[in-house]
C-alpha cells in the first residue's frame, strides 16, 4: 500500500462567511467531506498538510485577516503543517514537495478549494512531480460564473483531471480506503 498524506487546500473563512464574496457553493457539502476526510486520515495517522492561499489587502483570502484563517471546523493537530501559498498551486513556492519527499509520501489525496484554480493546478503539479493524485470527486468546490454554476465547473474540472491521470473517488469511498492501515 502507499503512503499516502491528505492535502486540505484553502478551506478558509473567507469563502464561507459572505463578507467579502458570496459563499462558496454547497459549503456543509463541502466542509463535511473534509472533515470525514481529516478524521479518517488522522485515525490512522496519515500526514495531513493544510493550505491557506495569501492575498493582499481587501481580497478575499486576506493574509492576516479573519477571512484568510482556516475554516472555524478546521483545527490542525500541532503535528500536522499548515503551508501558506501565493499561488495556485500547493507545490509553487512552497516546502511542498521537500516535506512529501521527507515523509515518504507516494500518494496524495485534494481536498477544498477552488476546483478550477488550485485543486486542478495543485493535481496537475503533483503528477508532475511523479505523485499518484485521487481527488475527492464531492469534496471541492467553487464559485459560479456567469456563464457556469458551479457544479458544472467541478464536474469538468473532474473530468479533466481524470483524463490527466488523476484517480477520482467520492469521500465515502476514500474514507474507507484512507482509513486502511499505513504502510
Amino acid at each position: 500500500m502507499k503512503r499516502t498524506a491528505l492535502l486540505v487546500i484553502d478551506l478558509q473563512r473567507g469563502a464561507f462567511d459572505g463578507v467579502r464574496s458570496s459563499v462558496i457553493s454547497e459549503p456543509d457539502r463541502l466542509i463535511g467531506n473534509a472533515l470525514d476526510l481529516l478524521s479518517a486520515a488522522r485515525r490512522c495517522s496519515r500526514p495531513v498538510i493544510f493550505f491557506q492561499h495569501c492575498e493582499g489587502a481587501g481580497e478575499i483570502f486576506e493574509e492576516g485577516s479573519v477571512q484568510g484563517q482556516l475554516h472555524q471546523s478546521l483545527a490542525p493537530f500541532p503535528t500536522e503543517k499548515v503551508l501558506k501559498k501565493y499561488e495556485s498551486s500547493a507545490f509553487e513556492n512552497t516546502d511542498l514537495e521537500t516535506i512529501l519527499r521527507e515523509l515518504g509520501v507516494e500518494e496524495l489525496v485534494l481536498c477544498g478549494l477552488q476546483s478550477e484554480f488550485c485543486i486542478s493546478k495543485t493535481a496537475k503539479s503533483a503528477l508532475n512531480l511523479g505523485f499518484d493524485v485521487v481527488l475527492a470527486a464531492d469534496g471541492h468546490s467553487t464559485w459560479p460564473t456567469k456563464d457556469e454554476s458551479a457544479n458544472v465547473i467541478s464536474a469538468r474540472v473532474n473530468e479533466e483531471l481524470q483524463a490527466s491521470g488523476v484517480s477520482l473517488r467520492s469521500t465515502a469511498e476514500l474514507v474507507q480506503s484512507v482509513g486502511k492501515a499505513q504502510t
